[in-house]
Order: C-alpha cells, then structure tokens, then sequence
C-alpha cells in the first residue's frame, strides 16, 4: 500500500514537471516573440522608410511597431480571459500558440511597411492569450511550489530575452555571409530567417503541447457546461429524477481548488463592479513594472544603435543582439543560485523591492556607460553594456517572479483566467505606451547635457510611484 502511495506520488510529480516544462516552453515562446525584434526592427522600419536609423522618422515608427503587438494585447487579452472560462485552458493555449508560429513568418514576407504592421497587429492578437498560461499554472500549483513554479515561468521569459535577440541577430544574413545568402529568399527578404526559425521552433512547441498538454479547468466549470446543465438539471427535476456527480469531474474539481480555492461561484467576480484593491493595487504594480522593463528595452537598443554623434553607440543587430544575449544570462544565474533562498529569508516584498533597487541603478547609470561609447574602446564597450545588462535583468527577473506569486495570491477566489485576462490587458496598454512615451521624451531632451538619458530617470520615477500606491495590497499579499 505504501509502495503504491509513493508510486503515485512519483508520477503526480511527473506529470506537474511535464506540465510545467510544457507552460514554461510557450512563456519561452512569447518572450522570444516580444524581443526577436529588437535587434532589426529600427533598421527594417528605417529600409522601408529609406532614411537613417538616427532619424526622427524611423525610431518613431520603430516604437509603433513595438507598441502595436501590445495594443493588440490590450484589446484581447480579456476577450481570451472569458474564452479561456467558457471552453478551457488548453484550447486557448494551443489556438494562441498556432498563431504566433504563422504570424510573425508572414510578417517576415512583408515587403512594405503596412503589412510588417498588420502581421505584427495578428501577432499580438494571439498574444494576447498569454495570461492564459499563468492562470493555467496557477491551477497546478500549491502554496508550497508557487515560487519555484512562477520563478521558473519567469526564467523562461528572461531565457526568451535570449534566444529572442539571438534569433533577431540573424536577419539581413546577406550582409553577414552573403558568401551563403547573397542572392537568395533571405536577401529578397532580408528578416525572413529569423521569424522563420521562430515559426518552426513554435509550431514544435505546439505540437508537444497538443499531445501532451490536459485541460486543468474540470468540465463541471466550464461556463457554457455549467450553463446546459443548469438547464438539464431543471428539466430532471420537473420529472423528479435525480442527478448524481461525476466522480471523475469531482475528483478533478478537487485537485483545482487545492490550487485555486474557488469558494464563490464562478459568476460572482464577474457579477462586481469592481475587483478589491488589493486586487486592483497588484495590477497596478505589475502594468508598471512591465512598461518600465519595455521603456528600458526600447531605450538602450536605440541609444545601442544611434552614431556616438547623439551619445550612441554605433551597433550594428548583430552587436545589439550580442549584448542583449550577455544580459540574459544574469536571471539564469539569479534563479539557480541565490533567488529562492533570498525568498525564503526576506519575503516576496522585499525581493519585489531588491529587484527595483538593483534595476534602477543598472539602467539610470547609462550616462557613465556612454563615456566609453568610441570604438577606440573596443571589446571594453561590449563589456561595460554586457554587464550592465546582466546586473539589470537580475533586477527585472527578481520584481517578475514577486509580482507574479502576488498576482496568484490576489485572484484567489475569482475567476483566475479573467482576472489575469485584465491584468494582461492592462500590461499590455502599458508596454504600448511606455515605448511612445520614452521615444517622444528622449527625442524631446535631446538638446540638454545627456538629455537623451532622461527617460530613464523618469521611468524610475514612475514605478516608485506605483509601488508607493499598491505598498499596502503588496504587504497584506506578502503575509499571507
């Protein structure tokens, strides 16, 4: 008997580790689509308009295209909340997964400037399902596994920064070898083979997740089931016969509100006016963190790509992508060593505010960087941007994976997918703007002493701000 317990157990922990695997390759998946762009999309953006990638003109058109995946996200993503209710998890999923693999291809094919924008709108209409994971997940998790769970949900987004600018690297290959490429689709087109690798790496992760991927949502709360069989039930009780639970569905339904206590019904949320503000405050902090991090992004592949005229750096994709990849390798580092037993000692709040304090310093530090911006400085720029980049995303990684452990705690109760379906919506209205504002406000301090700088400063600013709003929701999250 116990034998067969421990069997058991074994294999209940399989499944979760496959689960997750599965979860965490289509976060992978989203973060590569966000960030593939970076290194080539202002020399694309500056191809299609011919002119120079210092101009006004292209970084304008550079932070639309950026922002326009997340206005798509801001439109949808409470639309694939409600579905994700309606018809399941897996469904939504796997629909969002195929069309990221087709979206950016197409736009990859794009040869004006029109269609790169409207296959990057597709792209982040099918984004927009992405709260869909951390609602799947936060069904499979318990008290005891939310941190391991969301931290390795967040290294694999910070593993997305990556491989998505190592992929990005890769467009105008005709320019790199064109020994192998000149003369060929990929010089017709010239960012083709990056978002052609996306879509096969994609569809592979969708293919898995097909086969593999099950449903965590029970069928006894899927809305449109509930709704039949509130009408079958009172067709059976003007006959006087009686219903019976399915024990499977009730045994499902019991290992989900483990994870998901649903106390109320699953009409109630929706029935509020309004979510508590704890709620409300939780959302707040994770629309500021992310348009922070995509303010922070855009900023220094422009300042990465501008001439040392305008206090760049002169880098051609293939550098920015080198970069950027040197970065990413510091949230590896942080989630293998020191990030859960800082957890453990300090507290979700604390590690929330140790990852804004080192942030805010990697990146508010920039003037000092472009001291060393002339070529004469050689491998020592790469050094001195790579391991700021590396400190910095440590920073980023550690707010992510707290706001996402609050997040789990505050839709406690609620309908989970449409409360995160808000939640990403509202972090997809931030990521759009945040791009916009810091473009317009460098642009516009440009004829101060490192004024180009500015938009760093103020970002900061502004997520001070909202932690100094939802610090209350924060610290009754944080005890509880």
């Amino acid at each position: 008997m116990s034998t067969q317990s421990e069997a058991e157990v074994k294999a209940a922990k399989r499944l979760f580790n496959w689960r997750l695997f599965i979860v965490g390759a289509m976060r992978l998946i989203d973060s590569m689509n966000v960030n593939m762009i970076m290194p080539y999309g202002l020399q694309m953006v500056a191809m299609f308009l011919n002119q120079e990638t210092s101009s006004p003109e292209a970084s304008t058109a550079f932070a639309w295209l950026v922002g326009l995946y997340s206005f798509f996200e801001i439109i949808f993503s409470p639309f694939w909340g409600v579905v994700a209710d309606w018809i399941g998890r897996r469904p939504c999923l796997l629909i969002g997964m195929a069309g990221t693999a087709m979206a950016p291809v197409l736009m990859g094919l794009g040869q004006s400037l029109s269609a790169v924008f409207l296959f990057r709108a597709l792209d982040g209409f099918f984004c927009g399902n992405q709260a869909v994971i951390r609602t799947y997940l936060g069904e499979l998790v318990d008290k005891g596994s939310e941190a391991s769970a969301f931290s390795f949900l967040v290294l694999c987004f910070v593993l997305g920064l990556i491989a998505g600018p190592f992929l990005g690297g890769l467009a105008f290959p005709a320019r790199w070898s064109p020994e192998l490429f000149g003369q060929t689709l990929f010089d017709q087109y010239p960012v083709f083979l990056p978002n052609l690798l996306f879509g096969v790496f994609a569809t592979i992760v969708c293919i898995i997740g097909f086969i593999y991927l099950e449903e965590t949502l029970p069928k006894s709360k899927l809305r449109w089931r509930k709704k039949e069989g509130l009408e079958g039930l009172e067709g059976l009780e003007g006959e006087g016969v009686g219903v019976d639970q399915d024990p499977e569905a009730a045994s499902n339904a019991d290992s989900v509100e483990t994870a998901d206590t649903d106390t109320a019904d699953a009409g109630t949320a929706g029935k509020k006016c309004c979510y508590s503000l704890t709620v409300l405050q939780v959302i707040l902090t994770f629309c500021g963190i992310s348009g922070v991090v995509e303010a922070q992004n855009t900023l220094v592949v422009l300042l990465w790509q501008y001439p040392q005229s305008m206090d760049g750096f002169g880098f051609s994709p293939q550098q920015v992508s080198l970069v950027q990849v040197s970065g990413g390798l510091g949230p590896v580092l942080c989630h293998l060593t020191f990030l859960h037993p800082l957890v453990k000692k300090l507290g979700f709040l604390k590690v929330l505010l140790l990852g804004f304090l080192i942030n805010s310093i990697s990146y508010n530090l920039y003037p000092v960087y472009s001291l060393c911006a002339d070529p004469k400085y050689g491998v020592w720029r790469y050094i001195i941007l790579g391991l700021a980049e590396f400190v910095g995303m440590i920073g980023t990684f550690m707010m992510f994976t707290a706001i996402f452990v609050f997040m789990n705690r505050a839709s406690v109760g609620l309908n989970r997918a449409t409360v995160n379906g808000w939640a990403n919506s509202g972090r997809a209205l931030s990521r759009a703007v945040s791009p916009l504002f810091a473009t317009t406000l460098m642009r516009a301090a440009e004829a101060l002493p490192h004024g180009i700088h500015m938009p760093f400063y103020v970002t900061t600013g502004c997520l001070a701000l909202c932690l100094a709003i939802s610090w209350t929701g924060l610290r009754k999250l944080d005890s509880a």
